[in-house]
């Protein structure tokens, strides 16, 4: 069965896949198709979830050159992306890394709009970004007077290192390759460097619900809590918590639901209760000090 619905009319994929994008092991297993028609695989190995087929690159680059995650539109109420609560959300989550951090050099992967430049700047870090868009890292690093990153993610590696932390706020679900990104960043880390990882949380209470009702065919658009109009990986924070200790090595310091201000004082309480109440999570991991 093909996809029906993609992030362009004219989007494709690569040939189904059949190890795992994030620890690169098997066999997989169907979970579930989604409203549009893709499918949706788990990897026995470390519990990871993922689409299958994949979006080819010419695909997500051409969806990627008009991507506004984040950003506030007059007439948007949302209220995670009101610029406020996305201030608030960055900073509270930087004061939590710097707790952990041996310095305050910081890679910030997925920068977007440079709003969390900002932040990193007005809290006293010395931040670097990195993001996709040539004229958009350009502008930014402009306007902030900092470095800003673009080209290969990878090809980082020889280009610059030894950061005290590396951030990335609900990035790691986007790349087809998440596991080599996560390869990447722990060899862009300092020893005794920390890495945020900040994602949609799979494990959430209404999550598994949503999950369970579609197995059940009770709702019209089954699936649609993945969002595979932009995310390719789906994470849970035990999984994401095994993988860090036991691929990498690194010891896990955190691991709670996310820093965003809450609506209510009512979700306020259900959020500082654990992850399983939250849609997002976060993990602090860092990497081994040599000796």
């Amino acid at each position: 069965m093909s996809p029906t619905s993609s992030p362009e009319p004219s989007a494709d994929y690569d040939p189904p896949r059949s190890t795992c994008p994030l620890c690169g092991g098997g066999p997989l297993r169907r979970r579930l198709r989604d409203f549009r028609g893709h499918g949706i695989d788990g990897c026995t190995a470390c519990g990871v979830e993922f689409m299958n087929p994949q979006y080819s690159d010419d695909s997500l680059r051409r969806f990627y050159a008009g991507y506004t995650c984040g950003l506030h539109h007059e007439g948007d109420t949302s209220h995670r992306r009101n610029p406020e609560v996305r201030r608030l959300g960055k900073r509270r989550t930087l004061e939590l890394i710097a707790s952990h951090a041996p310095g305050r050099r910081i890679l910030m992967v997925g920068c977007g709009d440079g709003l969390e430049l900002q932040e990193a700047l007005a809290t006293g870090w010395q931040p670097e970004g990195y993001d996709v868009d040539p004229k958009a890292t350009a502008a930014i690093a402009e306007r902030l007077g900092v470095p800003v990153h673009c080209g290969e993610f990878h090809d980082l590696l020889a280009r610059t290192g030894g950061y005290d932390a590396i951030f990335l706020d609900q990035v790691i679900e986007h790349p087809k390759d998440p596991g080599r990104y996560l390869d990447t960043c722990h060899a862009l880390l300092r020893p005794g460097g920390v890495l945020f990882l900040g994602m949609p949380n799979l494990g959430s209470i209404s999550n598994r619900l949503k999950t369970f009702a579609d197995r059940l065919r009770l709702r019209s658009r089954p699936a649609r809590h993945y969002n595979t109009r932009h995310h390719l990986t789906f994470f849970r924070p035990s999984v994401l918590s095994k993988l860090l200790r036991e691929r990498y090595g690194m010891a896990v310091l955190c691991v709670r639901s996310s820093m965003k201000p809450q609506r209510s004082q009512v979700a306020a309480l259900f959020h500082r209760l654990g992850t399983v109440f939250d849609s997002s999570f976060l993990v602090i991991a860092r990497r081994h000090r040599l000796g």
